[in-house]
């Protein structure tokens, strides 16, 4: 009886590897910004504004030395990510066909714009804030930690949330 493996099973990760023993849930609240939907049949074509939040799940098989998944007080880089990104700010995605319109009303003063490279919608924000939080968690934790998923949230009734495939541990930075 052969013991080889077949490639799948030796390249597939280990499911204990690749868990979080531990989560930990932080939010970030009312980000004023406006978008457009330029896709859209309806209202959402029109620019219009809400006030964003953010709720992020991390996670790690190890706590830190405190006893922490994440220490919220070492947060500030993100803070200050989704303040540059959308606080006051207009969010566009990259094929908006006014996109130069909107930056020249920018250079007037009459905006700050953002241009996000999937969309500026919910799905889209939450999938871009993800995949930025996640790389820098992962290099500030040396790999202990990372982003399981974040919801954006638009209002209180809509919000959408994008769960990371490549959540898990990787690895040791």
């Amino acid at each position: 009886m052969s013991t080889m493996t077949s490639p799948q099973e030796t390249n597939s990760p280990d499911p204990i590897a690749t868990t979080a023993n531990f989560t930990s849930r932080k939010s970030f609240w009312d980000y004023p910004c406006a978008h457009r939907q330029w896709k859209h049949t309806g209202n959402c074509a029109l620019v219009h504004g809400y006030s964003r939040s953010f709720h992020f799940i991390f996670g790690a098989q190890q706590r830190d030395q405190c006893g922490f998944v994440v220490d919220y007080g070492d947060l500030m880089w993100l803070r200050g990510f989704l303040q540059q990104n959308f606080d006051h700010t207009l969010v566009l995605p990259s094929d908006e066909p006014f996109l130069e319109t909107f930056k020249e009303l920018e250079a007037h003063g009459a905006c700050k714009v953002v241009v996000l490279p999937y969309g500026a919608g919910m799905e889209d924000t939450a999938q871009f804030v993800c995949e930025y939080a996640d790389e820098v968690l992962r290099l500030r934790t040396k790999g202990r930690a990372w982003v399981i998923s974040v919801e954006a949230q638009e209002n209180d009734k809509n919000s959408s949330t994008y769960v990371n495939p490549n959540a898990g541990f990787k690895g040791w930075l």
